[in-house]
């Protein structure tokens, strides 16, 4: 193959290139399929970090190695780079997809995420759904009343989950708004508990149009780590989940 294009020039541009999709990827994930904070608590981080070391550094380092103008065989040692960076792309992304965020789950006095990983076949065929491909749906729960239902439920408690698995047990989120307000708690409580983050919580207050009259709060549970979740005082209306580890 021939070319005028240096080595340096070659493996920039496959830099660039590589960073842009990184880039999309990231964005995909922060604003579509891990809202904040999501990605830090499921582990999303280490697998993103993965695909880019491997795209973003390995693939265009490749490229500065093997590219020579004139070589013989170029074409097929970039063929070889291309088909291994998007191979090992497309695991990284095939395995975000299976872990990410499918349902933000109210429970009455709590919210848990549901990863799509920890929905069953059955239970989608049950619920008579799919699984959200577009980011994570905020949904309520009801309690079961089918025996298979709660004993499945009890099974889900002894290993961290809820009614929220079971999408059967999903309904309108707006059908549970007396109850989550019922439980809801005041943000004084919480920064009652969290003197040293107060700061913290009131900015983050601030810049989402919420203050300690016209929100409130509701534990939410991402795999082992526990958020608030801020909701409209008077509509429950889900507004997010503040980025802070804090004490409940």
């Amino acid at each position: 193959m021939k070319t005028s294009i240096s080595r340096y020039r070659a493996s920039g541009t496959h830099f660039f290139l590589s960073c842009m999709v990184g880039l999309c990827l990231l964005m995909m994930c922060w604003y579509m399929w891990y809202p904040t904070p999501m990605l830090r608590a499921i582990g999303g981080y280490e697998i993103f970090f993965l695909i880019v070391g491997i795209d973003v550094v390995l693939g265009p380092a490749l490229t500065l190695v093997v590219f020579k103008p004139g070589k013989k065989w170029l074409v097929l040692d970039l063929a070889v780079i291309a088909i291994v960076q998007v191979s090992a792309f497309l695991y990284g992304v095939s395995t975000l997809l299976e872990a990410r965020p499918a349902y933000i789950a109210a429970l009455g006095k709590e919210f848990q995420v549901v990863q799509a990983s920890e929905i069953t076949d059955g239970s989608l065929a049950k619920g008579k759904t799919t699984l959200p491909i577009w980011g994570p749906k905020l949904v309520g729960t009801k309690e079961p009343t089918d025996p298979a239902d709660i004993s499945n439920v009890n099974a889900m408690l002894s290993f961290g989950g809820n009614k929220g698995h079971l999408t059967q047990l999903h309904i309108p989120y707006a059908d549970m708004k007396d109850e989550i307000l019922k439980n809801a708690e005041d943000f004084t409580i919480l920064e009652k508990n969290n003197e040293d983050k107060k700061a913290d919580i009131q900015s983050w207050l601030k810049s989402n149009d919420c203050d300690e009259k016209n929100c409130k709060y509701q534990p939410i549970k991402i795999r082992a780590s526990i958020f608030p979740a801020v909701l409209d005082a008077k509509t429950a209306a889900y507004k997010g989940i503040m980025p802070l580890a804090l004490k409940m």
